[in-house]
Order: structure tokens, then C-alpha cells, then sequence
């Protein structure tokens, strides 16, 4: 591949940012040492058994059986640790409901092996070893990247733009800003690798410009592995890093909500993602991810590595949290897009990028809508959130995708806003939640429908060959001469003994003068015994 020096594209040259919020930087936990502390093995890890979709999957092990470290557990999980599965049984997940699924509970072994190359390495990256290492989008929506893949593999628009992105500039959040200050070197050699596997005519890299430690990693390590990317520098407006919104930024062009990337020759991908895709191709499955660990009762704010599947809770006694969980209320994936975890004991997964602690405040009672249109001016879908509202309100389902419910990306910033303290995004969740149980909904309906279909056809079939049957039967005895004979004789044939041929027939058997063995006991016995004279 030809090398190129590295390039810095300039706030000027992007499409400008619809809405948003300039919030005040607030990344806790930054490394200062240069490395990143991973969190011991609890006594029970917990793997829920959905996909990015929240589609149920089915287990390919059983309770009681033990497992290796990186074993396929179903599709797409894997054991992040040998150990023995406990059991298989519903638990709570990280879910705005606090909905319980079914989860593997997998009791690691006390001895764990040190990390080791599972797979041979590969020249290039291919959709079967991502799915067989267990890699998922690390940005949020937990995506999997086999599906990206092969998306982009199969698309056909042209130029193919690789696109790194390094936005996260929700407060409270800073995983991938603590991973480019500690691996910056793997992330530029990984993003190089994908480059040459893809094949794709032009990579950027996104990142906000606050990021200076961030900025000056990624410097040195471009200069000792040169890589033909674009470093692109984004102010740090909120929500920056959504998907659509970035992608509007980086090429001018705009996406529906039923729009991929792929659609329009784009690999959108985390940068964390990037990294566990190339260590995937090297031959290490995906076992943990580093989460943002802050708030209140903590020592310290921090960035771990954790284990797929630590309950919530383990993790917050590793950072140092001894406080009653009763007076804070912990909340997952950011202040404004996340939401309060109504149990600790759900396990962390790939889309649960932080854990911030905060304490239980009244939440004040939401007023009336006064139309101000400030959730309009701050959407970056450019919705319209309180006409949204009054129809998610009312399960008018229709009404809320007329205004774009699959358009809002619930980033929170109409909640921030709202002088009224209306929960718009969590009635937008709700509504979603809805939708999608109401197209399940119609989904088994159907199905219902094509199997009753798929029965009366086979009933109907069934009845048309008897029907064919005796159409034949009665043919065949028209044609006969004699249908009263050929009765007769098929009656014959039916009763005919087992064995007999249709030229046999039925004959006495022939007497004999010498009685059998049988007939000269029976007349022995019969006989009056020797002395005696018979009267």
C-alpha cells in the first residue's frame, strides 16, 4: 500500500452541526501513567444471551458443563473465562426497563490462564473470525461488526471511506480518550490494517479537538507508523459523535433513518472496535472493554478494563465504592443518552461504555408543554421532539413515525432544555419499545398466518390425491368387463392364507394307512390297562 504523511483537515472544510449542545469538558479517570488497571474475576459472571437487536439467541452449552476461554457460548458470545456454567436462567440485564433475559452464569475457574493466541493469525480481515473472536461495536449500540462487514463488502458505491470514529463527547465519559493516551501505537497499526483490508480509498480518523493528550499520542504514533489517514478535529458539540450526525460532518451527506453506511460505501466503526477487529485477526477473541467509572463515594474517578459479564455491582466495590447504594442512584452509558440502572446486579456488556454514581435527587414534576420550540432548535436530527411527545404520549404509533421516531437517537438534549422538565427522551424510548413489541407483534402474526395457510394447503393436497385416487379406481372399473368378477376375486385374494401363491388352491390332506406318532399315543392311552376284560 502507498504511505502518505499525515493530513489534518480543518473545522472550515465540515458540514455544519444541526442543534446540539456545547456542554463544559468533564472527562474523569484519565490515565496518568500511561496504563489502564483491569478489575479482578468476580465469583459469577452473567452473559445475556440477546443480540445488538435485543433478539433472544440460543445457548450452545448446557448447566454443568465446563468451558474454555473463548468457546463459543452462542452466537456472537463467548467466555470471557473458563469455568463451569452454573446455570441458564432469566436475570437482570442493563435495559431502560430493568427487563430481565435469559444469561449463562458462568463461575470462572480460581486459576485463569495467562492471555493466549486462540486462532492463527490472518493477512487480512474477514467477517467469520470477527464472528468466531465475539467482536461487537464498542460505541454504544453494540453493533456487530461481522455485519458491517459484510455489508461493505457487498456494496457497491464508490469511493469506499474508512471511518475511525474517536468522538465521545457526552460528559462523564472517556474510555476511548483513556485508550488512544495509553495504546495509541496498536490503534494507528490496527486502523493501517483495516485500511489494507478493506481496501478503501480514503480513512478518517474523528476526534475532538479538546483532546490534546489524546491528539499528541496519536501524533508520535503516526510518525513512527505512518498511515495514510486524516486526522479530522471536531469541535466538541454534543452529540458530535452519533453515527448520521458525524458521517453529515465528515462527507456532507445525509442519512434516513433506514439508511446504513454501507449504503453509501462507509465503514463506521469505534476506535476501541478497531482495535479488538485487528487483535481478532492476530488470533485474541474479545473479552472485556474499558468503562468510565465516576461519581460520588468513589476515591477516585477511573477508567478499568472489565470483564464481559462482572455484575454492576463488583465493579463499583473494585473503584472503591463503600457507600449505601441507597442513597445514590447509578447511571449506564452517560448523563444525558444513558439512564438509572434499577438493579446493580446486571452484568456490563459491549455497550456499556460508563458507570457514573450520583446522588438521589427529587425529580421535579413535569408542567405543561408551553411550545417554546428550545427541544427543536437543539435536536441534531432536526425533529420536532414536543409534537413527538404528544403522540408517543397518546400510543399513537403512526403519529410518532410520521415525525421521525426512528429518527431520534435519544441523546437527552431536548430534556436538557425543556423548561417544563418534561421526560421526553424516556417517553421516545417508550414509544420505541412499543413499536418494536407492535412489529413482533405482526411478525408472529404472519407467521401464524403462512403456517394455517401452509396447512389448508397440505389438507387441500391430501384431499386432491384421494379424489385422484378414486378417479383412477372408478376409470379402471369402468373399463372392466366383468366389475361383479373382478370383485369377486379381489375378495378372494384378500382372504387367502399368508404365503399361498394365486395358482394354488386349498386341498385335503391325503389319508394314509400308518397312523401318526400322535394318533398311536392318543390310542395308547385309550387303551384298558393289560389284565383286565372289557364288558
Amino acid at each position: 500500500m502507498k504511505w502518505f504523511p499525515l493530513s489534518l483537515l480543518c473545522a472550515s472544510g465540515q458540514a455544519q452541526l444541526h442543534g446540539g449542545l456545547r456542554l463544559p469538558r468533564d472527562k474523569p479517570g484519565l490515565p496518568v501513567n500511561g496504563e489502564i488497571r483491569e478489575l479482578a474475576l468476580p465469583a459469577r459472571l452473567m452473559l445475556p444471551l440477546l443480540d445488538y437487536r435485543r433478539e433472544a439467541l440460543i445457548p450452545r452449552v448446557k448447566a454443568g458443563q465446563w468451558v474454555g476461554a473463548g468457546q463459543s457460548l452462542a452466537p456472537g458470545v463467548i467466555a470471557p473465562a473458563s469455568g463451569r456454567v452454573a446455570s441458564i436462567e432469566p436475570r437482570p440485564v442493563i435495559h431502560p426497563s430493568g427487563m430481565h433475559a435469559p444469561c449463562i452464569v458462568l463461575e470462572p475457574d480460581t486459576e485463569q490462564p495467562d492471555e493466549a493466541r486462540l486462532y492463527e493469525p490472518l493477512p487480512t480481515m474477514t467477517a467469520e473470525r470477527l464472528d468466531k473472536c465475539g467482536v461487537q461495536g464498542l460505541g454504544g449500540a453494540a453493533f456487530a461488526t461481522a455485519d458491517k462487514l459484510k455489508a461493505i463488502e457487498h456494496s457497491a458505491n464508490e469511493p469506499r471511506i474508512l471511518l475511525i470514529n474517536a468522538v465521545e463527547c457526552e460528559p462523564q465519559i472517556a474510555c476511548d480518550e483513556a485508550l488512544l493516551m495509553c495504546d495509541a501505537t496498536a490503534v494507528i497499526k490496527a486502523i493501517g490494517f483495516l485500511m489494507d483490508s478493506t481496501q478503501c480509498q480514503r480513512c478518517v480518523l474523528a476526534v475532538e479537538n479538546d483532546k490534546t493528550a489524546a491528539i499528541a499520542a496519536i501524533r508520535q504514533a503516526l510518525q513512527r507508523h505512518p498511515v495514510a489517514l486524516e486526522l479530522v478535529l471536531l469541535e466538541p458539540v454534543y452529540p458530535a459523535g452519533a453515527e448520521r450526525s458525524l458521517i453529515r460532518r465528515i462527507t456532507g451527506r445525509s442519512m434516513n433513518a433506514e439508511q446504513r453506511p454501507a449504503e453509501l460505501g462507509i465503514l463506521s466503526i469505534n476506535v476501541a472496535t478497531a482495535l479488538a477487529a485487528h487483535r481478532a485477526c492476530q488470533g485474541f477473541p474479545l473479552y472485556s472493554r474499558i468503562v468510565t467509572v465516576s461519581g460520588v463515594g468513589l476515591p477516585e474517578p477511573v477508567n478499568v478494563r472489565v470483564r464481559f459479564g462482572t455484575p454492576v455491582d463488583e465493579v463499583l466495590r473494585q473503584c472503591g465504592y463503600q457507600d449505601s447504594v441507597m442513597e445514590h442512584r447509578v447511571r449506564a452509558n452517560g448523563p444525558l443518552s444513558g439512564f438509572d440502572l434499577p438493579s446493580l446486579q446486571a452484568p456490563v456488556t459491549a455497550s456499556t461504555n460508563s458507570l457514573g454514581i450520583q446522588p438521589v435527587q427529587a425529580t421535579p414534576p413535569p408542567q405543561p408543554c408551553i411550545r417554546c420550540g428550545a427541544c427543536e432548535e437543539v435536536c441534531p436530527e432536526q425533529l420536532l421532539p414536543q409534537q413527538l411527545y404528544w403522540y408517543a404520549r397518546a400510543d399513537d404509533l403512526s403519529g410518532c413515525q410520521r415525525f421521525g421516531l426512528d429518527s431520534c437517537i435519544t441523546c437527552g438534549c431536548c430534556d436538557l432544555v425543556c423548561p417544563s422538565s418534561i421526560p421526553l427522551t424516556q417517553s421516545f424510548r417508550h414509544a420505541r419499545d412499543a413499536q418494536r413489541e407492535h412489529e413482533r407483534q405482526e411478525h408472529m402474526a404472519l407467521l401464524s398466518q403462512q403456517r394455517f395457510q401452509a396447512r389448508e394447503q397440505r389438507l387441500a393436497d391430501r384431499a386432491a390425491a384421494r379424489e385422484a385416487r378414486r378417479q383412477q379406481a372408478k376409470a379402471k372399473l369402468s373399463t372392466s368387463k366383468d366389475p361383479i368378477a373382478d370383485a369377486l376375486a379381489r375378495a378372494r385374494q384378500r382372504r387367502k392364507p399368508r404365503g399361498a401363491t394365486s395358482n394354488q388352491t386349498a386341498s385335503p390332506t391325503p389319508a394314509t394307512d400308518k397312523p401318526n406318532a400322535a394318533d398311536t399315543t392318543r390310542s395308547d392311552a385309550q387303551a384298558p390297562p393289560s389284565g383286565t376284560q372289557e364288558s
